[in-house]
């Protein structure tokens, strides 16, 4: 499964290994001499998936991407590439934030270490 952050869109293609790009509407040849516009959105998944807007144009000779089936994609988070370095950020904060306070408010009244 790949991870997408949002699947509002409708063709999704896999630019390179660190890049997913997100079409509005599916890329389609417009007909002779005229051209299109189709806006678009990059992911990046090695970057925590920030992304960029953009617009590509599509003409009658253009080559069309080809899409990825909805089958192989997700927005389910456990399968977000970075999502062990957002579970050891969530042990150390939970450390900081409630385990040492906890500690020291024990010795500060002496009810006892935890």
């Amino acid at each position: 499964m790949i991870y997408v952050p949002d699947l509002s869109y409708a063709c999704y293609v896999v630019q390179d290994s660190d890049t997913i790009r997100a079409y509005k509407i599916k890329p389609y040849n417009p007909g002779y001499n005229n051209s299109i516009n189709i806006d678009y959105r990059d992911y990046y998944i090695k970057s925590n998936y920030i992304y960029k807007d953009g617009t590509q144009q599509f003409g009658s000779y253009s080559q069309l991407p080809i899409c990825l089936s909805t089958d192989y994609l997700t927005d389910s988070f456990y399968y977000r590439n970075d999502f062990d370095s957002i579970l050891i950020i969530f042990l150390i904060m939970s450390i900081f934030c409630f385990y040492i306070p906890i500690r020291i408010f024990s010795k500060l009244f002496k009810r006892g270490a935890l």
